[in-house]
C-alpha cells in the first residue's frame, strides 16, 4: 500500500501539469494578438510614410507649377494597390479602392503671412522697403494628402476605433516678390522712392552741376562722369554667392 502522502504528491503534480498547461495557452494567445497587432501596425506605419511622401511630391509639384494632371497622378504612384499589397490579417484590403479613402487638397490663402514673419519683420523701415521692392503680396499654398485606411478588423479584435485617417500637410511661401531677372530687380530698385530713387536723383542733380568743371580733367583723359549705376551690375553677383568670381 502506498503511503498517503505519496498520492497526495502526485495528485498535486497532475493539478499543476493542467495549470501549466492553460498558462501556456494563455501566453500562445497574448503572442498570438501581440503579432497579428504589431503586424497591422506595421502596415500601417507604411501606409504612413508613404502619405509623407505623397504630401512631399504634391508639395514639389505646387513649387514647380506642373499641371493639374501632374498632381492627380499622386494616387497612383503613392497608393497603387497593385504596387502595395497591404493587407488585414483576415485578407482584405487595408486601403480599398473605394471612393472617399484617398483625397487631395491645394489652396491659396492670400495675405495670411504674419507681417513678424515676412522680411525684416514688422518695423517701419522693413515695411517700407517690402511695399517698394516686393510689389506682391506674401500668401500661402497649403496642401494636404489624406488616406482613410480600412481598419475594421484589426479594431474588433483590438478594440480600436475604426477610423485612423492619415494625411501629410504643407504650406508654402508663394508670391513673395521676387524679381524674374536682372532688368526687373534694376527697375524695382530704380522706381523706388525711399530706398533708392530720391537719393539718387539728389545725386544725379549735384554730380550734374559740377559736370561743368570736367573740362579740368580733360588733359588726363579721364571719362565724364556716368550717372547710370544700376545697369554696370546688371548680371554680377557678390563674391560670397559668385565662388569668389569676379
Amino acid at each position: 500500500m502506498a503511503p498517503a502522502g505519496g498520492g497526495m504528491v502526485m495528485a498535486r503534480m497532475g493539478r499543476q501539469r493542467g495549470q501549466a498547461m492553460a498558462e501556456a495557452l494563455l501566453a500562445l494567445g497574448a503572442f498570438g494578438a501581440l503579432w497579428v497587432l504589431g503586424s497591422a501596425l506595421g502596415r500601417l506605419q507604411d501606409l504612413a510614410l508613404q502619405t509623407e511622401f505623397a504630401g512631399r511630391h504634391l508639395a514639389f509639384a505646387v513649387v514647380q507649377e506642373a499641371p493639374q494632371d501632374v498632381r492627380e497622378r499622386t494616387h497612383a504612384y503613392f497608393f497603387q494597390p497593385a504596387r502595395h499589397r497591404w493587407r488585414n490579417h483576415d485578407g482584405s484590403a487595408l486601403l480599398p479602392d473605394q471612393p472617399g479613402r484617398f483625397s487631395m487638397q491645394v489652396r491659396q490663402e492670400a495675405g495670411r503671412l504674419p507681417e513678424q514673419a515676412q522680411p525684416g519683420g514688422n518695423t517701419e523701415p522693413a515695411r517700407m522697403l517690402r511695399g517698394e521692392l516686393l510689389p506682391a503680396h506674401p500668401g500661402l499654398v497649403a496642401g494636404r494628402v489624406s488616406v482613410r485606411p480600412d481598419l475594421a478588423p484589426v479594431a474588433r479584435l483590438g478594440g480600436w476605433r475604426t477610423v485612423a485617417p492619415l494625411s501629410s500637410r504643407f504650406v508654402i511661401l508663394v508670391d513673395a516678390g521676387h524679381a524674374r531677372d536682372d532688368g526687373d530687380a534694376q527697375a524695382r530698385i530704380a522706381g523706388a522712392p525711399r530706398a533708392w530713387s530720391d537719393a539718387a536723383q539728389r545725386t544725379e542733380r549735384a554730380g550734374r552741376a559740377l559736370s561743368v568743371l570736367s573740362r579740368v580733367d580733360r588733359p588726363w583723359g579721364r571719362p565724364p562722369p556716368q550717372f547710370d549705376w544700376l545697369s554696370a551690375w546688371k548680371g554680377l553677383l557678390p563674391a560670397h554667392l559668385a565662388g569668389g568670381a569676379r
